[in-house]
């Protein structure tokens, strides 16, 4: 296990990473802190079940894909009360060694270029691999496991923010 003070971006954990350390807490505290943002996470230790009112986490998950391949990754687990309001608010990411993938895009849509570089990252040759994919939360959480379902990338509609479109 490493020493010291661990600060990394939310977007370079790898499946490494969260193997040594579960839950990552956003360090918010430490933004004005040089080389820090509201990106940077550090490890957190806790006893017992997670609960997310403590702060703001990712915690580690596993996903299966669609054709039972099965990858590792992590999520934002909602405060109690909000469960069901999507996977905007979960953000499910898959990790590996030197990579991350997003199924969660807000405004910013992929092209179909991108989404192939993401197939191929995957080791995938088409949507049908791929999607749905299941994840399920790998932290003991207060109120329960976070489980769900990824049916393609998620795009927020520009125009009114509350639609979401599945591109894939």
């Amino acid at each position: 296990m490493r020493t010291g003070k661990l600060r990394k971006q939310v977007y370079e954990l790898t499946s490494e990473d969260l193997l040594e350390y579960a839950v990552w807490e956003f360090a918010l505290d430490e933004e004005g802190e040089e080389e820090q943002d509201e990106a940077t996470v550090r490890p957190f230790n806790y006893d017992g079940a997670l609960d997310p009112s403590w702060g703001s986490f990712v915690i580690r998950a596993v996903f299966e894909l669609a054709d039972g391949t099965k990858l590792s990754g992590y999520l934002t687990p909602p405060p109690r009360g909000l469960e069901d309001e999507g996977l905007g608010l979960v953000q499910p990411c898959v990790t590996g060694r030197d990579t991350q993938i997003s199924f969660w895009c807000g405004i910013i849509e992929l092209s179909r270029n991108e989404i192939s570089s993401i197939y191929a990252r995957l080791g995938k040759a088409s949507a049908a691999e791929i999607f749905p994919i299941r994840f399920a939360s790998d932290v003991e959480l207060a109120g329960g496991a976070v489980t769900g379902e990824i049916p393609g990338f998620l795009v927020l509609d520009r125009t009114n923010f509350t639609d979401v479109r599945i591109v894939t």
